[in-house]
């Protein structure tokens, strides 16, 4: 895409304060077919007194710069906080909440229940203010006051109050054991906790601040805010029954927007489709369900302070336990192996290492990812089965950087043209490139895609593909493979390869793993 078609409207997004990242995001997708004036007449409606304001954070909280917290070496600076009053549960009442499978909620007046209906769970961004302070563990009294201010001034009947930066104990860099175990146990009663809350409130700091009641506008806010870039917050929409998102003025439920969205794409796909799937996508489907390629559609853009949460952060929602000194790859090996009808789907996507651990062929993450689902592909007890078009690897001609990736020119044996350019991800781990270099002076290095080269030469995009090392076996075993990692293949000639079925195994070329 050339960058005249959307870095005017990236300019205009960083110009009032949109995060960069989701800016660029943004301008590319859900808003390259819109009417720059139409962009600008949306984010004039954003009033804040000052650039960087959060509802929820006070300036003389703001005592840390990049990363450094002053309070350590002058601590009479702050004195003013420890006057304040620090809102936090009682200990006995946070295990009740796991044994019990309720809701710890608070009322205006700092009383706690233990609730399973009849509560609202809010659903935001701990950067934007509302987050617990490490030193005295627990939320500051006039940011809890605030909570229930903003709902009464919204109008939102809400007389007890479920947020998880109340009831998760410590901080995730210094939490203990024991709180670390207590925190787990909250995260997996988190269905409960969303599923039962009357209604889950949607506060984005961006939204917040938006002076309108039209549903399109609310819904280009949304999309431009923080609150659909972090992981955790996906689960939280996920899971409600209802959702209700709180503007400058009032709320709206989260399902209007959707369906607004809907009858707009219907008539102008080339300017909604793309805004209306992003945000259909989070709504909770009991029906449909939730699949992996419905996480990546959904998760491509969002982050986490923590890499465990990548794959922590969706457990709630497939309905799965955490347990206490998990990783993230095992995380992500349950997820896969909870979705064996699923996970070959995103097989060839490109963007993420592979897994370290079985699966081998999947990616270690489900962020920044890029392809196109496929339903060819069929999970067996020793690996992924499919129709692939294999070319031998023969020579490396030359490696080299590329955009801040890693790109190489491979020399082929095949039928057709025999030179291919393949571009590695830009967080391709070092050693998987190396190994499928050593594999390459082996003899039995592939660049195996699911589309025959012959498709796409007068394509506007490119394919995905994956390098493996055919795996010597029987005969009458067929054609398998270790996968090293995924690439695009970037240059456009006619390679001549056959359609053929490979086995992808699940662990590697001396290992099986069902």
């Amino acid at each position: 895409m050339p960058a005249s078609s959307w870095l005017p409207i990236f300019e205009a997004l960083t110009r009032y304060g949109i995060n960069r990242a989701t800016a660029e995001d943004v301008a590319k997708n859900d808003l390259r077919n819109w009417e720059f004036e139409e962009i600008v007449c949306m984010l004039k409606k954003v009033k804040v007194p000052y650039r960087g304001y959060c509802y929820f954070r006070a300036p003389f909280l703001r005592a840390s710069q990049e990363g450094l917290d002053f309070r350590t070496w002058w601590p009479s600076l702050w004195a003013s906080d420890q006057d304040s009053r620090w809102i936090s549960p009682p200990r006995e009442l946070m295990y009740r909440s796991v044994q019990e499978q309720a809701a710890l909620c608070v009322n205006a007046k700092g009383k706690w229940s233990l609730k399973r209906s009849g509560y609202v769970a809010l659903s935001h961004v701990w950067i934007e203010g509302l987050q617990r302070d490490n030193e005295h563990s627990g939320l500051l009294d006039e940011k809890f006051r605030a909570i229930f201010a903003l709902l009464n001034d919204r109008h939102i009947k809400a007389e007890w109050v479920w947020t998880d930066v109340l009831v998760i104990p410590g901080s995730p860099a210094k939490a203990s054991p024991a709180d670390e175990m207590l925190t787990i146990d909250i995260i997996n009663t988190l269905p409960l906790i969303y599923s039962n809350a009357d209604s889950v409130i949607i506060i984005d700091a961006l939204v917040l601040q938006l002076h309108s009641s039209n549903l399109t506008d609310i819904a280009m806010a949304l999309v431009c805010g923080q609150w659909t870039t972090r992981v955790w917050t996906f689960q939280e929409i996920k899971l409600a029954q209802r959702a209700l998102v709180v503007t400058a003025t009032g709320f709206h439920d989260y399902s209007e927007i959707v369906r607004h969205l809907d009858v707009l794409a219907a008539g102008q796909p080339a300017c909604y489709r793309r805004m209306y799937l992003r945000l259909a996508t989070l709504e909770k489907n009991d029906e449909r369900g939730l699949s992996i390629p419905d996480i990546v559609m959904a998760c491509g853009a969002r982050r986490s302070g923590q890499d465990i949460d990548y794959a922590r952060a969706f457990f709630p929602v497939l309905g799965l336990q955490w347990e206490f000194g998990m990783t993230r790859e095992e995380g992500m090996q349950m997820i896969y192996r909870s979705q064996k009808r699923h996970a070959p789907r995103i097989a060839c996507f490109y963007g993420a290492p592979r897994m370290k651990v079985d699966p081998i062929w999947a990616p270690s993450y489900f962020h920044g990812l890029e392809g196109m689902v496929t339903d060819s592909l069929v999970w067996e007890d020793r690996g992924i089965r499919g129709e692939w078009y294999p070319i031998r690897v023969s020579k490396v001609l030359k490696k080299f950087p590329h955009s801040r990736r890693t790109a190489f020119n491979f020399e082929l044996d095949c039928s057709g043209d025999t030179i291919m350019q393949c571009v590695l991800a830009p967080n391709e781990d070092p050693n998987a490139i190396e190994a499928m270099e050593s594999a390459v002076e082996r003899g039995q290095t592939y660049v195996i895609s699911l589309v025959p080269s012959e498709d796409v030469l007068g394509a506007e995009w490119a394919r995905q593909a994956l390098i493996v090392e055919k795996i010597e076996v029987g005969e009458h075993d067929g054609f398998e493979a270790a996968v090293y990692c995924a690439a695009v293949i970037t240059s456009r000639q006619r390679h001549g390869e056959d359609r053929t079925s490979i086995l992808l195994r699940h662990g590697n070329s001396t290992q099986d793993h069902g």
